[in-house]
């Protein structure tokens, strides 16, 4: 008798539509993050850029996967200060899907150029657009993550587009057209990582 009980009740709430709380919980994860795709490649909004501090960013392969650049670093350049403050490690996976190795190369200079943010700029302008200040003594500008400097201009329109140089580069302020020129410049570049000081 109690088990036809059971089995009535439950039939009941199923009818009803009445649902029964569970202590779990579901994620419904959906790629709404990308603001468009450029050459096959994503082209992130802000705030998925830097969103990589969550333990399974990588498994949800929100991130685009390119092959490794040209690799001029062993036995050529200063290595890297050992010190881990010294790096960007929540930045690391994406230094890694864009192919920028040694990633711990990468993770130094982008703390070192930029202190890890993608908007750093090292100029001012007024409202009129005069330059008020400027950290490179030839009057040229770094912009992003990895300080990518101003004399890229042509590079850049190729790399992220005409639109990704107006407004003096904004453009290299993303997470995307910035790492896409450390790409380019690595590997069209003769110098190489030589253009960053390390």
């Amino acid at each position: 008798m109690n088990t036809f009980i059971g089995w009535g009740f439950s039939i009941l709430l199923f009818i009803g539509g009445i649902g029964i709380p569970t202590n779990t919980t579901e994620t419904n994860i959906t790629s709404n993050t990308m603001e468009e795709v450029v050459d096959g490649a994503p082209v992130w909004a802000e705030s998925q850029a830097i969103r990589e501090s969550e333990p399974d960013f990588r498994a949800k392969r929100d991130l685009p996967q390119f092959p490794p650049v040209k690799q001029d670093h062993v036995g050529k350049r200063e290595p890297v200060p050992a010190d881990p403050a010294k790096r960007c490690p929540k930045l690391e996976p994406v230094f890694e899907a864009y192919g920028l190795y040694p990633i711990e190369t990468f993770s130094y200079i982008a703390w070192r150029e930029s202190g890890c943010r993608p908007k750093a700029q090292n100029a001012t302008w007024d409202a009129n657009g005069n330059m008020t200040y400027a950290l490179n003594r030839d009057r040229s500008y770094d912009t992003g993550l990895l300080q990518i400097n101003s004399g890229w201009y042509s590079a850049v329109k190729k790399v992220c587009g005409e639109n990704a140089v107006d407004n003096r580069m904004q453009g290299l302020k993303t997470i995307h057209c910035n790492l896409m020129m450390a790409r380019y410049i690595m590997n069209e570049s003769k110098g190489g990582l030589a253009n960053w000081r390390m």
